[in-house]
């Protein structure tokens, strides 16, 4: 089955393209995508326990099968923001 992969950020930029097609086994979970993922690009592997997952407009986990033709949404880690003081 063919699923559409988006990538964001640091993943885009690694992978070197935001959107492609993956061609995935029958049963393939959102984990199964991922690695695929990073068999193609070794360097997002140290990212994975803390990646974030989406498939469509929905966040899931790891484990949530797959269909033909839905959208797997890959997030790095995010970090940072602002510290405001109290008064």
């Amino acid at each position: 089955m063919r699923v559409n992969v988006r990538l964001f950020a640091r993943y885009r930029e690694a992978v070197g393209q935001d959107r492609f097609e993956l061609e995935l086994p029958p049963g393939a979970t959102v984990e199964t995508a991922w690695a695929e993922v990073v068999r193609a690009c070794p360097a997002l592997a140290p990212f994975g326990a803390h990646t974030l997952f989406a498939v469509g407009q929905e966040y899931v986990g790891r484990d949530r099968p797959l269909q033909g033709g839905e959208e797997v949404c890959f997030f790095p880690p995010v970090s940072g923001g602002r510290h405001v003081p109290d008064h």
